[in-house]
C-alpha cells in the first residue's frame, strides 16, 4: 500500500481521461472559531496560560509549536464529543490529576468524569467557552524530557470510521504513516518532509456532523501547498467539494465526516 501510494504521489493520477497533477499537502496548523474572542482570550489566556498576539483575523496563540489562529464566529460548535466526529485538540501536562484540579477551580469543566488511557498514557476532555473539543493528556510511555507546564501535545482527527479515515488522508491529500503501533485506535500521520504531520483517531459509534459554512465552522485543520489552483482541480477530480473564499487566498473542503480543512499557498 505504501509503495503505491508513493509511486501515485510522485506522478499523475487520471480522470475521465485527464491527467490531473497530484499537489503535496503540508499539516500548517489549526484554526478554532470561536464566538467571543474576548471570552477566547481568557480562556486560552489566562486559564490555558497562552501567550497571544492579536491580528486581523482575530487571536493568534504563541504555542512554540504549530500556530492555532482563533476567529470570531457567530455561533457556538454544536458538535456532541459522545456522537460526532471531530477535530480536537490535545493540551499535554505534566501530572494529570493535579492539572485537573487546578482547572476545575478556574472553571473548566470536563467531559468525563473518569481517565481515558491511550497507548501513550492518560488524557480527558474538555470544551472551550464555544464548545470546541480538546483533551488534556499525560505522557507516560515514550517522554524523554519532563515538561513544566501546560503545552501543545498534537492535533488530530476522531471518526467513527478508520478505514476511511486512512483512505481520505492518506490516498487523497498523501500523508504517510508515523506508525502503525497504535491501530486500530490512532494512527500517526507525517508530512511529505518526514515531519510529524497529525493524528487519526478511532472511537466506535461516531456519526459525522457536516459542517456549517466556513465562517460558522468550529475547528479546522489548515494545510499548506504551492498552489491552490492545483489544488482545487486534482480535489475536484477525487469529488471533494472546494470553496473559494472571497477575500482570503485560501479554499475550504470537507473531510467524509464534515471536518472542516483550509488550504492556503505556502
Amino acid at each position: 500500500m505504501k509503495n503505491l501510494l508513493l509511486l501515485v504521489l510522485s506522478c499523475i493520477v487520471c480522470d475521465a481521461g485527464k491527467r490531473i497533477e497530484v499537489p503535496e499537502f503540508k499539516f500548517e496548523g489549526l484554526k478554532i472559531a470561536v464566538h467571543n474572542l474576548r471570552e477566547a482570550k481568557q480562556f486560552y489566556g489566562d486559564i490555558l496560560g497562552f501567550r497571544f498576539t492579536e491580528n486581523e483575523q482575530g487571536i493568534l496563540l504563541q504555542t512554540g509549536s504549530f500556530p492555532i489562529q482563533l476567529s470570531a464566529t457567530t455561533a457556538k460548535n454544536t458538535v456532541r464529543y459522545h456522537q460526532h466526529t471531530r477535530v480536537s485538540l490535545t493540551l499535554q501536562v505534566p501530572k494529570l490529576l493535579p492539572a485537573i484540579d487546578r482547572l476545575r477551580k478556574k472553571g473548566l469543566k470536563f467531559l468525563e468524569s473518569d481517565l481515558q488511557r491511550n497507548g501513550v498514557g492518560i488524557s480527558i476532555p474538555f470544551t472551550d467557552p464555544s464548545g470546541n473539543i480538546l483533551h488534556l493528556i499525560e505522557v507516560q510511555v515514550g517522554q524523554t524530557q519532563p515538561i513544566k507546564e501546560i503545552q501543545i501535545y498534537n492535533t488530530g482527527v476522531t471518526s467513527g470510521d478508520m478505514g476511511r479515515a486512512r483512505t481520505f488522508y492518506q490516498e487523497v491529500l498523501g500523508f504517510s504513516d508515523w506508525s502503525t503501533a497504535y491501530l486500530p485506535a490512532a494512527l500517526p500521520l507525517k508530512n511529505p518532509d518526514q515531519s510529524f504531520a497529525f493524528m487519526l483517531h478511532y472511537r466506535k459509534g461516531l456519526i459525522p456532523k457536516v459542517s456549517p459554512s466556513p465562517e460558522k465552522s468550529q475547528m479546522a485543520l489548515v494545510f499548506t501547498t504551492k498552489s491552490l489552483k492545483l489544488v482545487k482541480s486534482y480535489l475536484e477530480s477525487r469529488n471533494v467539494r472546494v470553496e473559494e473564499l472571497e477575500g482570503f487566498e485560501q479554499l475550504a473542503f470537507q473531510d467524509p465526516f464534515g471536518n472542516l480543512c483550509f488550504v492556503e499557498e505556502a
